[in-house]
């Protein structure tokens, strides 16, 4: 087996493999692609989220990452094409778990860091490991989710380490993002509900148990890594207030407005109010920007901060 289908903290799904010739398997794989390609068609958000950059960084992982979902879009479309298959209507629990958030520590956490790694587990685990090599069509279609896994890996970078500095500097945000952590869990077995009659006596489905228990444990590992997810598990009168709560601060979040702040913020970004510290001073190249392959501009996603860096030196002298 080789070591892009079984990554190491994958579920392992043994033998299983999908049979494109079957009608039934290419159902199930119609439904898959289809969640995944509504995703990708999410990519759209990043210009809201442009809009509402809070830095230069910010700015630029976004605009790159617009110019990445689309692309991905694209290669879903040729995945489609190249098996034969229509798109169905998304789920409405991926429309919920992937709709934008103009409140920026919601986004971060629940469309980055906790939404976009659900999603490697998708393309890494079940995609990458269930779709057999046999099929001539398969390699391509596995250089392709290769590819969107790298970036989307990224994505999940930049979650994580605005997550971190939020929950640092805003210590409160803990509750409610542990709530949400909980939420977010309780709505994913919803997903796969129409595969369950059928799943024991599929190779694949047959590990969805499995395969659930291992990404809400993972995702549980995820927030204690960030900070939000206590070691020992909440008692259940504790975890309904950490629920509630994340569950209101959702509801007014829906409220939140996007306003641009760049424009009142660039002087400093560029490093041109005399303090030097501006992250735009050190990358001020077109290529940076322009290019979603450049490595100098990989390295803005996954250590930038949307804070700025200037407004992060600032604030801790």
């Amino acid at each position: 087996m080789t070591d892009d289908r079984v990554a190491p903290g994958s579920y392992d799904f043994g033998d299983a493999r999908f049979d494109l010739k079957d009608p039934a398997d290419r159902e199930i794989l119609r439904f898959i692609l289809s969640q995944a390609l509504y995703g990708e068609a999410t990519g759209v958000y990043c210009g809201k989220s442009l809009y509402a950059a809070g830095s230069l960084e910010a700015a630029r992982f976004y605009l790159r990452q617009a110019k990445q979902e689309l692309a991905h879009l694209q290669l879903f479309a040729d995945i489609f094409r190249a098996l034969d298959l229509k798109p169905l209507p998304a789920h409405w629990v991926i429309k919920l778990l992937s709709s934008h958030n103009n409140y920026y520590p919601l986004k971060v956490l629940m469309e980055h860091a906790i939404g976009e790694g659900m999603v490697l587990d998708i393309f890494k685990d079940i995609l990458l490991q269930t779709l057999p090599d046999e099929d001539p069509r398969v390699p391509l279609i596995k250089k392709k989710l290769r590819v969107v896994c790298r970036e989307e890996e990224e994505h999940v970078a930049w979650g994580e380490k605005e997550t971190r500095r939020l929950v640092a500097e805003k210590p409160w945000l803990i509750t409610p993002y542990y709530g949400l952590v909980e939420l977010q869990m309780a709505v994913l077995p919803l997903l796969v509900r129409a595969f369950e009659k059928r799943a024991g006596n599929h190779p694949v489905l047959a590990h969805l148990p499995g395969f659930l228990a291992h990404v809400r444990s993972r995702v549980y590992r995820q927030g204690s890594d960030l900070g939000i997810v206590p070691t020992a598990r909440p008692s259940a009168v504790k975890r309904a207030y950490a629920m509630g709560y994340g569950l209101a601060l959702f509801v007014r979040s829906q409220f939140a407005r996007s306003n641009p702040t760049l424009t009142e913020n660039y002087i400093s970004e560029l490093g041109l109010d005399g303090s030097g510290l501006g992250s735009g001073a050190e990358h001020g190249s077109e290529d940076d920007v322009g290019s979603g392959d450049d490595a100098r501009d990989r390295s803005h996603a996954v250590n930038g901060n949307g804070a700025g860096s200037a407004s992060a030196r600032r604030a801790s002298a």
